[in-house]
């Protein structure tokens, strides 16, 4: 049997408290924000572990199926129900039921947070709806944990300068949409202490906004130790950039050119964390 490559798109998840003053929880032993932060991971697998029976999608069939499931990693196969037609042994035409589906795996190390979505258009017109459709699948059982999750496209950073170079002296305007950090392995390089403003004000999103003057542009540099860091952050999955250019009507996203790897179809159907843990993490975090 011929074996070809599965191309899965990256993902990063960041786990916050919905609140700065979490409140005592009388079936929890978690009475503080600092526990809660230290407890997350753990308590995201309680969660996800219990997924099957909480995939929704506005009302259309899906079907679950978990093929790994440890703390450090969770894998599972998610369909969801399509009709074709076909010629039966009559050579008549009937209408069967049809379940493509796509693989998720989760790096649920605290260090990492990964999500590897495999593409299957058949089973949904993009990893974006699949990333959606956990999210909002986890939402309620995150938040009565005081938790609250957002996953954001990873992209190489060399993309956005490749767009700003492209587009130099015709770039308007530029919007970093970030999330508040819980991750200091990829907010090292941040000059703008989000993880503060997080402490301070409990923003899960900050956004930054760069406007050029009526008939002007603005003018990036990669020395720019703010600039850069701002994107090397929101690159590593901690947030989106958002560009308006002269004659695109369009505004540009960076994670429209989110980070692919390929997985052998033989591991994806046999995955395991040993065999997991080499082929992700080769990735730098």
């Amino acid at each position: 049997m011929n074996y070809k490559n599965v191309n899965f798109d990256l993902y990063r998840y960041q786990l916050l408290p919905i609140t700065q003053n979490v409140q005592p929880d009388l079936y929890r032993e978690i009475l503080t924000k600092e526990e809660l932060k230290r407890k997350k991971n753990k308590l995201f697998h309680e969660v996800i572990s219990k997924l099957p029976n909480m995939v929704s999608n506005s009302g259309n069939s899906l079907q679950q199926k978990i093929v790994l499931d440890k703390e450090s990693w969770f894998a599972f196969k998610l369909g969801t129900q399509k009709t074709i037609e076909i010629e039966n042994e009559n050579f008549n035409r009937e209408l069967v039921d049809n379940w493509p589906h796509v693989t998720v795996i989760i790096d649920n190390r605290p260090d990492r947070q990964l999500i590897a979505v495999s593409k299957n258009s058949r089973a949904f017109s993009s990893t974006s709806v699949v990333a959606k459709i956990i999210k909002e699948s986890l939402k309620n059982h995150l938040a009565n944990l005081q938790l609250s999750m957002h996953i954001e496209a990873i992209f190489e950073e060399k993309c956005f300068w490749k767009l700003i170079n492209k587009n130099r002296g015709k770039v308007t305007s530029i919007k970093f949409e970030l999330i508040s950090p819980n991750m200091a392995n990829i907010s090292k390089s941040l000059k703008v202490d989000l993880k503060q403003i997080n402490i301070d004000t409990n923003s899960h999103k900050t956004c930054l906004e760069l406007n050029a003057d009526d008939n002007a542009s603005l003018e990036i540099q990669e020395d720019n130790e703010v600039i850069d860091g701002l994107v090397e952050y929101a690159s590593k999955g901690g947030g989106d950039i958002v560009l308006k250019v002269n004659g695109i009507k369009r505004s540009i996203r960076t994670k429209q050119t989110i980070k692919t790897i390929e997985i052998d179809e033989l591991t994806v159907e046999s995955l395991n964390a040993e065999s997991l843990e080499i082929l992700l993490g080769a990735l730098s975090s």
